[in-house]
């Protein structure tokens, strides 16, 4: 997952994405995906930021991709990057003749502050392109304000003429004769300026997915540095594994192992993390049932001498 840009034309109330300069580089790009294309990873995807911002990036690790038979996941967007339908129509038609034919994630919420006729424009445009009427799907926040977002989602939809299945339902989605979206509600990140908006501490323990749905991708960053998850505590330190300026694939690979608060959660768990500071004396303020923000917590909170303390202990049990 490629991550070009920490550039955007949004300024979320709820996003701790700094702003910089950085870009990645497209070679060190280049020389990473035939790298990973060699270890037998098939799968592309690009973040940001805004990745739009960074369209040639977007249109060159395309054509490479398709070059080496690989194949792509999403493009996560806001859909609203741009300033006139011709530019929009140019862009995305660019992104086709690349050789794009993966899909698209747009972010519609309370807090995303988009003018919805854009959006719609940028749904229309791109299932016309592709011609797939499920070209684009939606990811929402949930856990706050869930009431403007629904709302959101009904103009939405009217402005597409179609209609809206509630967020209530597993198989939310907005659907017309032309145009199948279905709708991915997901948690709040309760961190940063967001940490207002809601208390994290719910009164209920996640269940342990071992980060199988955040994790297990090596997520790249604007200043080359990897990561093994996109979830909310990835700028965290102790969650780099190496960088696309010296690493290989393999070498990532190795480094998350040998990275003790990594391999024990993909191994034995956050709970098991949680168990063994609690032996030790910590109290948490509560319990939670979002798992990114309990990472989030012990990269943030617990002092690292002591969390390295407990990791030892788990693995020494192991």
């Amino acid at each position: 997952m490629f991550s070009p840009t920490t550039q955007c034309n949004l300024h979320c109330a709820h996003c701790n994405t700094e702003q910089t300069k950085k870009t990645l580089p497209k070679k060190a790009s280049l020389r990473f995906l035939d790298a990973c294309n060699k270890s037998g990873i098939k799968r592309v995807g690009f973040t940001g930021g805004e990745p739009f911002y960074a369209l040639d990036f977007l249109c060159l690790i395309s054509k490479e991709g398709i070059r080496r038979e690989m194949f792509f996941d999403h493009i996560i967007t806001n859909a609203v990057w741009f300033k006139t339908k011709k530019e929009l129509s140019l862009a995305l038609n660019q992104l086709f003749l690349s050789g794009y034919d993966g899909s698209f994630f747009v972010s519609v919420d309370a807090f995303h502050n988009q003018d919805l006729r854009k959006v719609a424009s940028f749904i229309k445009t791109a299932s016309q392109i592709w011609t797939r009427p499920d070209i684009v799907s939606i990811s929402s926040v949930k856990g706050t304000r869930e009431s403007e977002t629904r709302t959101k989602l009904k103009k939405l939809a009217n402005l597409l003429g179609a209609r809206f299945t509630g967020l209530t339902s597993q198989k939310a989605c907005i659907k017309s004769n032309d145009l199948i979206i279905n709708i991915f509600s997901f948690n709040l990140s309760p961190i940063g300026r967001a940490t207002r908006l809601r208390n994290p501490w719910d009164g209920k323990w996640f269940k342990d997915d071992f980060c199988k749905n955040p994790g297990h991708i090596f997520f790249v960053l604007s200043d080359q540095t990897v990561k093994p998850c996109c979830g909310y505590a990835h700028e965290a330190d102790i969650l780099t594994i190496g960088s696309i300026k010296r690493d290989s694939p393999q070498q990532l690979l190795l480094n998350a192992k040998q990275n003790r608060f990594i391999s024990t959660v993909f191994e034995s768990g956050l709970h098991a993390i949680r168990k063994q500071l609690e032996s030790s004396g910590v109290r948490f303020p509560g319990k939670t049932t979002n798992h990114c923000f309990f990472c989030y917590y012990l990269t943030h909170h617990i002092p690292r001498l002591l969390l390295n303390s407990c990791l030892d202990r788990i693995h020494r049990k192991s």
